[in-house]
């Protein structure tokens, strides 16, 4: 069992009947919490370049889902919009995909920006169609 050192000041405290434990808990604490944080600090390299977040550089609009929300274009191919907690919730159809055709059993063709046409299999895997010569 693990007790945290706050508490375990607290208890011998009380136990000898000092008043102000509460204030020597909390130094205690607020030792360990700075040890942590040193080290967290000793981890980063200065010399290191930060990876900037992806989201400082938006990605084209391409549409919309039935909701309304908008529809992004990802660097790879893939279709998104954001979630309401910021997270990118990727999507097969939606309103104003490039749809050209439909299959034999009736699912739908797209064409991807480079020309190239597929389809999602019962997978759910994209699977392209060959050009004709």
């Amino acid at each position: 069992m693990r007790i945290s050192t706050g508490l375990l000041v607290l208890a011998i405290a009380l136990l000898f009947g000092i008043t102000d434990a509460t204030a020597q808990a909390s130094k205690a604490t607020r030792g360990r919490k700075e040890k942590t944080t040193t080290a967290v600090e000793k981890r980063k390299e200065p010399g290191k370049k930060q990876v900037e977040s992806r989201a400082a550089e938006p990605d084209e609009i391409v549409g919309k889902t039935v909701d309304g929300k908008p529809v992004y274009a990802g660097s790879r191919g893939g279709h998104y919009y954001l979630g309401e907690n910021g997270h990118r919730n990727y999507v097969k159809d939606f309103v104003g995909a490039k749809i050209v055709g439909k299959t034999r059993d009736g699912s739908p063709i797209y064409e991807g920006p480079r020309g190239g046409r597929y389809y999602y299999n019962s997978s759910g895997n994209r699977t392209y169609i060959p050009r004709d010569k």
